[in-house]
């Protein structure tokens, strides 16, 4: 006969309560409050710019090597060529605007006392920054990233070419949300432990081990070096995009 502890360890999980879907609306609610804040900041827009201008120019290319050559343009080569240029160019801004010290503007502009009143405290408003950086540059770097590639796919001479090339774009969307966490992570550490000094020591925390990396000809022991390497990867995954 089943014990009450069995029964207890079997039975369906408890539905959340109507305090914890309140409590998870108010995390979203000020995961995207921050978020658009940092949106707003003249270094996240000079980053999505730069990341769709960059496209822009490989989407030239793309459509400029398509006419020429004809449906069997191997496009995804420029795909590859400019998606870390693409990558950095809208990440760098998006990254330094994230790692100045928000809790301080935050504070000034009664952010915090709002979030406060809404059940929101320190903590939890810290962990809502984390979560905005991450959104922020994932979105910044992704929305041109992978528009190029899906220009690509309407590009194809043949259904086969376009679905390669079409995983290839969902292989780069996994890729900006990997380089998101990576660098929205770092920017909010440099952030709370930088404080004013928060975007200089992000300068320092990557461009230093790179350098020196570099120097001893192992980059990918960078976080630059790393996501490259991700990147690589993840294009090694989709074939390349091969196939026109």
């Amino acid at each position: 006969m089943p014990t009450s502890s069995t029964l207890a360890q079997t039975s369906p999980p408890a539905p959340p309560t109507r305090a914890g879907l309140r409590g998870r609306r108010r995390a979203r609610a000020a995961v995207e409050l921050v978020r658009t804040r940092l949106s707003r900041t003249r270094e996240a827009r000079l980053g999505l710019f730069a990341g769709l201008a960059t496209a822009a120019v490989f989407a030239v290319m793309a459509a400029v090597l398509r006419a020429g050559d004809g449906p069997s343009a191997p496009l995804e080569g420029i795909v590859e060529l400019g998606a870390a240029s693409i990558t950095w160019a809208a990440a760098t801004p998006t990254a330094l605007a994230a790692a100045r010290n928000r809790g301080a503007h935050d504070r000034a502009d009664g952010i915090e006392a709002l979030a406060a009143t809404r059940g929101i405290h320190a903590r939890g408003l810290e962990a809502a920054r984390a979560a905005a950086a991450m959104l922020q540059i994932a979105r910044t770097i992704g929305i041109p990233l992978v528009g190029l590639a899906l220009l690509t796919v309407t590009l194809a001479g043949s259904l086969r070419g376009a679905l390669a090339r079409l995983g290839l774009a969902v292989w780069l969307a996994i890729f900006a949300a990997i380089a998101g966490v990576t660098l929205g992570s770092l920017a909010t550490l440099c952030s709370r432990f930088g404080g004013r000094r928060g975007r200089l020591l992000l300068v320092v925390v990557v461009v230093v081990p790179w350098m020196l990396a570099a120097l001893a000809e192992s980059v990918v022991y960078s976080i630059p070096g790393a996501l490259g390497a991700v990147l690589s990867f993840a294009f090694e995954l989709a074939g390349g995009g091969a196939g026109a």
